[in-house]
């Protein structure tokens, strides 16, 4: 095993995106401290190497479709800043559209919490 894979965890937690259906597996990474959470514990290996050396910086939020043809996965990935959210979705599923819906959600909670630090700011 790659010794940066050593520290990464298979957190049940992110079971609750898994739905076996649209999203097959799902992993948190970050680019200085490489995979830090997956789900399911069986992800193979050769997908946690490919996101343990994924380095794309771009600034404030972004997504990209990724399709390996030798694993024959495809994953929608959600860059922010220095993290990355990667979900192994199904190959029939339109991963630019749902890349646009994630974004947009990240988008209204950003607006949200700012709106909740600026008025928490004032009392």
């Amino acid at each position: 095993m790659v010794p940066a894979l050593e520290k990464a965890l298979a957190w049940e937690s992110l079971s609750a995106v898994v739905d076996g259906v649209v999203v097959k597996s799902v992993l948190i990474a970050g680019f200085s401290e490489g995979i830090l959470a997956y789900w399911p514990p069986s992800l193979e290996e050769s997908v946690l190497n490919i996101f343990n050396k994924l380095y794309i910086q771009v600034p404030g939020h972004a997504y990209l479709v990724l399709y390996s043809l030798r694993l024959g996965k495809k994953f929608l990935v959600i860059l922010n800043e220095e993290r990355l959210l990667a979900l192994e979705i199904d190959k029939r599923v339109n991963g630019e559209k749902m890349g646009e819906r994630l974004l947009r959600a990240l988008k209204r909670l950003d607006r949200l919490f700012g709106i909740d630090e600026t008025q928490s700011g004032e009392h």
